[in-house]
């Protein structure tokens, strides 16, 4: 599928300045901001692609489009050819691709390393040799290939590397080669350099740099080398843990130190650290200016390499006053126009630069696809060769399935497509042009009237038009659900853009989801941001993620996986929404969302025991807890988190069923009213509808799913049937969608907002994603906004109306038994409930997936239990088998597979994100 050609939506007025355009006038942001209407993801009538990240894509130059992520790129010495690496051997691509520089042609693609994740990319001198490196499993590689004289490489060897200093995956990143023809590699989580010589494959030392080493670039006898984590920790800093290192952090859990490491070659010892912005990422080398990316910061410090000080800190804003959130991730030179990659913003930032002494002039910006993350300068052709690592998104090959005779299609959210963009060096009419068009794809026509000051006297309504104006709403609740398409559970609705072969959990699963889209607004055009659970809970409660979590994701989490918290490195500098609630005197509860762990005295237990507990504290049976509340703490690694977490809530663990996490929420909540003391915003992470697939003594995934369904239903039914029902507003999402299809996209979700203050009984399609509820809950709350992604995203107000409606709402008893366990040994009746034709085959599948899930059992609950430890493809089988049947096979194959069939896809190859 090649990107359309982009066609201007509109033609701007002759004389009418940017800074106008932008700011607009003070009036209603209703009648100003345009936002996305009703798109749905993907390619829109006009050629651009819309994302589930409210941007639009609409990429200068010539696009070359690819499965995968594309992480690296890098241009051979004779600057025919260019390569470009992807980051994961399960997303679409495979390897290396080879692009013709000339015709802007593909050459040779998805060219296989033998790695499950993969990151950088270097040249020899004389471009007859080709370095990558990455992963196979947890063990560290770099690929030696030889390149023929068309430019196409072919494996030669792997370099097998040691393990870290802190245990498991060493992590190589950047590799560049040094005067003497030696390798250097950024052994990221080993927090040092690797000098390897590429003739006998051997490790010839390793230089203890700062933390988590990212970047390296050779300048003479000397390697710089960003360190993203920072300086080493002192006594009395704040730390927090990230892989093994503690890095140095604030309240908010995010770092806040960036270095340079100058590494003498002759040596081997490093002899300065530079301190620069915080996450340091790609350099590029002018003359005896070093200039580096510091995502974090959006600056770009310029070092003189004569002295090794930081002589200038260029302030990165797309347009006048941006807050924070370009992130800007890679840079290079080109006659004299320092060009900044912003991946948040998909855009080149072109600076005139004439020295250190004078501060340089932002001279446009250049669209690109979706993430920028590497650029490359093509010399010959007078192109930027721009990696684009999630390019025009989710929208590789839809899996298909027929179902009584009925073929639809699905996508997923991991069918990532991938692009290069070779973008001509700009002229003051490109940047013209670009500029406008990066300001169109981002929203920001109109950022004033959306963050216009607050007016006095104003009579409170649903959804204030401005931040800071009086609300009728004064408590919000945000609940975070887990990996569930639209389709899978609302497909079978009856109304709205639903596909109901899709769905996996209708009605009779989820009484009170289906019972909620009827009652209050039906969102059938709302998406997740993120594609797993370590991006999505960064979304939701950030409304951004990190460039250093986008890359994890993008390359297999090798360093870690913080799905719900688990990295310093992985938090925004712009902070978690209970941040900006604290910065603004705002109360807040919190209830499981982005804790590590829950941990007490007693024997943990299995899930009939917690189940049981549940029953007690309802009041259904007598007898005694196993655990008595408040005996299993949540632990949380977040330093401002803390103190507003109940900690008797449990955290993500399949083995605890959401029953028992309402009856916690429940007797807090009914604590607040009694006191009259219910917070201002309450975040809440409710994780059951991620299942637990067939393991054995867990419930079945549509038990499970009915579980978490019957939770919230109750949660609805008790805020609504208390005081403070009249002024309440619950906002739900998922966190990802990952672990099912969707005819429109891997994005859409099942998201609702309830309240007697919204519409009832309508279909809204606007597009919306969680961005926009990040806004809306700011909106409410009087909270501004903390960054680039929310400043430019529309509250939802449409939905809400200032005519209230109190009726409450009663919960629907579940119409499955939650205690619907997967097949005893010897035993799979359960899992074959829904099979249709029961043959031998089939009872013989039941089995040996239900024996699969028993093996990984304690990854689905208990201590070690974390989101996405478990294959997500190998997830994915089984719950399809386990509700759609042992004689129906997944969507895009011809027959049932067994778990070892399904282990040899390339998409179960690569280990799971968590493992790493």
């Amino acid at each position: 599928m090649m990107l359309k050609k982009w066609r201007k939506k509109k033609r701007l007025l002759a004389g009418v300045t940017l800074s106008t355009l932008l700011l607009g006038s003070a009036g209603a942001y209703a009648a100003k901001v345009s936002g996305f209407g009703t798109n749905l993801v993907g390619e829109q009538a006009n050629g651009s692609v819309q994302t589930p990240v409210n941007q639009l894509i609409t990429p200068a130059g010539k696009q070359i489009e690819f499965g995968g992520n594309p992480i690296s790129v890098a241009i051979n010495p004779n600057g025919k050819t260019a390569v470009t690496i992807v980051g994961r051997s399960d997303y679409g691509g495979k390897g290396i691709n080879v692009i013709d520089l000339a015709s802007g042609t593909m050459k040779a693609q998805d060219i296989s390393l033998g790695l499950s994740h993969m990151w950088g990319l270097a040249y020899s001198k004389d471009g007859s040799q080709l370095y990558a490196t990455g992963s196979s499993g947890s063990t560290g590689k770099v690929v030696v290939l030889s390149v023929a004289p068309d430019g196409t490489p072919a494996v030669q060897k792997t370099i097998n590397l040691p393990t870290a200093s802190v245990g498991g995956n060493i992590n190589p990143l950047d590799i560049a080669i040094a005067p003497d023809g030696k390798l250097l590699v950024a052994l990221n989580r080993d927090n040092s350099l690797g000098v390897i010589d590429p003739q006998t494959g051997t490790l010839t030392n390793k230089i203890t740099v700062e933390n988590a080493p990212t970047s390296v670039l050779v300048n003479g006898n000397f390697a710089y080398v960003t360190n993203q984590g920072g300086r080493k920790a002192q006594p009395g800093d704040t730390t927090v843990d990230s892989s093994g290192t503690p890095v140095v952090t604030d309240k908010t859990g995010a770092t806040t130190t960036g270095s340079v490491s100058v590494v003498d070659l002759l040596t081997n010892t490093v002899v300065k650290n530079i301190p620069v912005g915080v996450q340091p990422e790609r350099m590029t080398l002018s003359g005896q200016y070093l200039f580096v990316a510091n995502t974090n910061s959006d600056t770009v410090s310029v070092i003189d390499t004569k002295t090794n000080n930081v002589v200038q800190t260029i302030d990165i804003k797309p347009y006048p006053n941006a807050p924070k959130g370009s992130a800007p991730n890679a840079v290079k030179m080109v006659d004299g126009k320092l060009m900044v990659s912003l991946g948040r913003v998909n855009a080149i930032a072109v600076y005139d630069w004439k020295g250190p002494d004078k501060t340089p002039e932002l001279q446009g910006l250049l669209p690109t696809a979706w993430f920028p993350v590497d650029i490359a300068v093509d010399s010959v052709n007078k192109n930027l060769v721009v990696a684009n690592a999630d390019g025009i998104g989710s929208r590789g090959p839809a899996r298909n399935l027929t179902i009584q005779g009925i073929t639809v299609n699905g996508h997923s959210s991991y069918a990532q497509v991938g692009s290069l963009s070779l973008i001509p060096f700009p002229d003051a009419g490109a940047l013209a042009k670009g500029t406008k068009q990066v300001y169109e794809n981002n929203n920001w026509y109109g950022l004033k009237n959306l963050n216009a000051k607050p007016r006095p006297h104003k009579k409170p309504v649903a959804m204030p038009e401005r931040v800071g104006e009086p609300s009728t709403i004064k408590h919000v609740f945000y609940i975070i659900k887990e990996n569930r398409t639209y389709d899978q559970v609302l497909g079978d609705l009856g109304k709205g853009n639903g596909l109901p072969a899709l769905t996996q959990f209708p009605q009779q699963v989820t009484p009170n989801l289906h019972k909620l889209a009827r009652t209050f607004p039906l969102l059938d055009n709302t998406y997740t941001s993120g594609i797993q659970s370590a991006s999505g809970h960064q979304w939701v409660m950030q409304g951004t993620n990190t460039d250093y979590e986008d890359k994890e994701t993008d390359t297999a989490n090798v360093r870690s996986y913080p799905g719900g918290a688990g990295d310093a490195m992985a938090y925004a500098p712009t902070g978690h929404l209970w941040d900006q609630a604290a910065k603004y005197g705002v109360s807040v509860e919190n209830f499981g969302e982005d804790t590590t762990g829950f941990t007490g005295p007693e024997p943990f237990g299995t899930w009939t025991d917690w189940y049981k507990d549940y029953q007690i504290l309802a009041g259904l049976q007598k007898g005694n807890l196993h655990v008595p509340v408040g005996d299993y703490q949540a632990t949380i690694d977040i330093p401002s988190l803390g103190p507003i977490t109940y900690k008797p809530y449990p955290t993500f663990d399949m083995n605890i069923p959401d029953q028992y996490r309402f009856e916690i929420f429940k007797q807090r909540f009914e604590e607040h009213v009694k006191n009259h003391d219910l917070p201002a915003l309450t975040t809440m992470w409710l994780t059951n509808d991620h299942t637990a697939g067939n393991s054995t003594n867990n419930p079945t995934p549509q038990a499970m799913v009915a579980d978490n369904d019957l939770a919230v239903g109750k949660i609805v039914d008790l805020i609504s049937h208390s005081p403070y029902w009249k002024d309440s507003v619950i906002f739900i999402t998922e966190d990802d969608s990952q672990n099912g299809l969707d005819h429109v996209d891997g994005h859409r979700q099942p998201a609702f907002v309830i309240s007697p203050w919204v519409k009832r009984g309508i279909t809204n399609s606007h597009y919306w994603t969680v961005i926009n509820m990040v806004r809306s809950i700011e909106q409410i709350l009087g909270l501004p906004a903390m960054n680039q992604n929310d400043a430019a995203a529309e509250p939802m107000s449409e939905l809400f109306t200032n005519k209230p409606d109190f009726t409450p709402y009663d919960f629907v008893p579940n119409q499955i038994p939650l205690d619907t366990l997967n097949g005893q040994p010897g035993s799979n009746t359960a899992v074959l409930a829904n099979t249709t034709n029961i043959t031998p085959g089939a009872k013989e599948l039941a089995k040996q997936w239900t024996e699969w899930s028993n093996k990984h059992k304690d990854e689905f609950s208990g201590k070690h239990a974390s989101p996405d430890t478990i294959n997500a493809n190998m997830l994915n089988h089984s719950v399809w088998y386990a509700t759609k049947g042992f004689d129906k096979p997944y969507p895009g194959e011809k027959k049932v597979l067994t778990p070892a069939e399904v282990e040899q896809q390339p998409e179960s190859r690569a280990p799971s994100p968590a493992k790493n």
